[in-house]
């Protein structure tokens, strides 16, 4: 019995130490989303000149979290600018670390067309208002990796402007957790809400892969105390009860 109660408390403690990660994503992503509105609202003609001002804070959060994230930027509403129906300032980096602007078709009328309000990343946050952790999966505009996308809306007034986002690689996210998922002493998968698979410390399953959650032993997150925020995000650990650790 203390060896299982002490799996669970390890495993939620590692639970709660990735979604401290991601709210400190968040709280990158804000300053952006803040100068973002400010640029948005403050001609009656935005345009894409007036987001360049946002680089900076951009390649400030790149720049501190380029352990865990590739890229990151903002995606706005579909009309929003005088010059662009559809726009991302978007910039990713190399492993060089050198920010390079995302380059994708934005052309309604072209078959490679970049359809990004139909994407969980946009749509989430667009419908909820509310910060949305989308994936993993395959990230075939940028990276062609495994990624989750942190995202947050931003909004004047009720006015919906777009978003801002984060992209935290898969693979870098499992560097991260991996030695912790080992030290349990259990085979364990860390898995978003619909049982994909985000970590695991066992070769049976690999990120990307989708678990039937109604078949395997989860691990949740910590008891949220009265008056505490919601977690960042929805992951749990679930216990991989026929693979050897």
């Amino acid at each position: 019995m203390k060896a299982a109660t002490w799996s669970v408390r390890a495993g939620r403690d590692l639970l709660g130490a990735v979604a401290a990660e991601f709210e400190r994503i968040f709280a990158a992503l804000r300053p952006i989303a803040d100068g973002f509105a400010s640029a948005a609202t403050a001609t009656e003609e935005p345009a894409r000149e007036h987001l360049a001002a946002l680089r900076e804070p951009i390649f400030q959060l790149l720049a501190g979290h380029r352990d865990l994230v590739a890229g990151a930027g903002v995606i706005t509403a579909p009309g929003l600018l005088v010059d662009a129906d559809y726009w991302l300032e978007w910039w990713w980096t190399r492993p060089s670390g050198t920010p390079e602007a995302l380059r994708v078709n934005l052309d309604p009328t072209a078959p490679d067309f970049f359809e990004y309000p139909t994407a969980d990343w946009y749509r989430t946050p667009e419908r909820t208002l509310t910060g949305h952790v989308a994936g993993p999966y395959v990230d075939y505009a940028c990276t062609t990796e495994y990624a989750t996308t942190v995202a947050l809306p931003v909004c004047a007034g009720e006015r919906f402007l777009g978003i801002v986002a984060a992209d935290v690689l898969v693979s870098r996210l499992e560097r991260r957790v991996l030695p912790a998922l080992r030290r349990l002493g259990r085979p364990l998968a860390l898995v978003n809400a619909a049982g994909r698979v985000i970590a695991s410390s066992t070769p049976d399953c690999a990120p990307g892969q989708l678990l039937p959650l109604d078949e395997l032993a989860p691990i949740g997150l910590p008891t949220r105390r009265s008056g505490a925020p919601a977690p960042v995000i929805d992951w749990q650990l679930v216990e991989m009860l026929d693979a050897a650790p």
